[in-house]
């Protein structure tokens, strides 16, 4: 059985090039005796191919296909959106800040929760949606931070890496906060996007599931002259996790898509 602690589940996967709905995924939340509290619903969208004069983004949501969440999540249409259109032969590199939506809906475990995108316009090339949803026994109210820790790396393949293990100070009571920040490091490549999720396990407290969309993601850029992308605001995610004084906390991280050069991975822990 999962803690009674904050949880994250994400659905990552193309979406759709023609307007309309796509179900990105359905996840199931862990079994419980009583109902969770659904607090937080996020995503990201970015293009894989650059393309002139097309923009991307739209709106996403959930739907109950179990029909045991309270009150019935829809409509559930929340918008999310990369750049818009542009013109020529070169397009930047594009950001894609997280797009957060607090929420207070009961669900109950095992619930399933079909997770759902809607492109706005039509595009030559389906865009890559990550959604994640937030629960727990509670909804986390946010405080001041008092210690915070990172680890970093760097990855290529879009396979499960480990970033690093994170040992938290022996005063160490709760968890609250966590961070990820994904950005290019050395040359950029032309239509080649950044995205993916990172999580976070231990042998000293049970925090399955727990995975986190990243602070920013970046859509391909086209052409001989490209810029970067620039970082977005930080928006930690604010949880309210019980841990034990110097738990280790392992930091993982899954690219959506293989890149070609170096991308800069630091996962940062908020605790008290």
């Amino acid at each position: 059985m999962a803690a009674e602690a904050t949880h994250g589940l994400i659905a990552s996967a193309a979406g759709t090039a023609a307007i309309g709905d796509t179900t990105i995924a359905t996840v199931v939340l862990p079994a419980r005796g009583q109902a969770w509290k659904l607090h937080n619903l996020n995503a990201q969208v970015v293009r894989q191919t650059a393309t002139a004069a097309e923009s991307v983004g739209g709106n996403f949501g959930m739907n109950s296909r179990s029909g045991d969440i309270t009150p019935d999540p829809a409509p559930s249409r929340f918008p999310v959106f990369e750049q818009g259109a542009f013109l020529g032969a070169t397009a930047d590199v594009t950001t894609c800040p997280i797009h957060k939506y607090m929420m207070d809906l009961d669900a109950a475990g095992k619930a399933s929760i079909e997770l759902r995108y809607n492109q706005g316009v039509a595009v030559t090339a389906a865009p890559l949606v990550n959604i994640g949803i937030h629960f727990g026994p509670n909804i986390p109210v946010p405080k001041p931070f008092k210690f915070c820790d990172r680890v970093r790396t760097t990855v290529t393949a879009n396979t499960n890496t480990q970033v690093g293990t994170i040992t938290l100070s022996e005063k160490a009571t709760r968890i609250t906060g966590i961070m990820g920040v994904l950005k290019q490091d050395g040359v950029l490549v032309t239509q080649e996007e950044l995205t993916g999720i990172f999580s976070l396990d231990s042998d000293d407290i049970d925090l399955s599931p727990s995975f986190w969309l990243f602070n920013e993601v970046y859509g391909a850029g086209m052409g001989a002259t490209l810029h970067g992308g620039d970082a977005t605001m930080p928006q930690p995610h604010i949880v309210d996790i019980p841990i034990i004084g110097g738990a280790r906390i392992d930091c993982f991280v899954d690219l959506i898509t293989a890149v070609t050069n170096g991308a800069d991975v630091e996962i940062f822990i908020m605790y008290e």
